[in-house]
This record gives structure tokens, sequence and C-alpha cells, in this order.
């Protein structure tokens, strides 16, 4: 367990080792969430997001007509 602690702005710093292991880098997209007295941060995948948008995309100029 690290311990960090929360900037005037509520911004955290996230350990450099941590963030190496799960490569976040700058522009990376983390969700955020609270469970009871947790907060929990969670990488998000770009890849997914990145076919989540092209499914989107593809809705939109008629491709898909119904999404299960």
């Amino acid at each position: 367990m690290k311990i960090t602690k929360i900037s005037s702005k509520g911004q955290v710093v996230i350990p450099r080792k941590i963030r190496i292991e799960l490569n976040i880098k700058d522009g990376s997209i983390l969700a955020i969430d609270k469970m009871k007295d947790m907060i929990i941060i969670k990488k998000i995948d770009e890849d997914l997001i990145n076919q989540f948008k092209r499914s989107l995309e593809d809705v939109k100029l008629g491709k898909i007509k119904r999404v299960a």
C-alpha cells in the first residue's frame, strides 16, 4: 500500500511505480468511484473506448440498426 496526500485543488498523485506497472501516462483515462469509505480508481482501456466510439458512429451512419 502506498500513501499520498491530496492537494488544495483536490488532486492526488498516483505513485510512479503504480503508474509504470499500469502503463498510466499523461492523458490516460481513469474511472473513479466510491465504495463505503474507499475511493476506487480504475484505468480505462483506451482501445475499448475507441471501439465504443466506432460503434456509435456505425449506428449514426445506419450500418447497425439494432444494438443488443
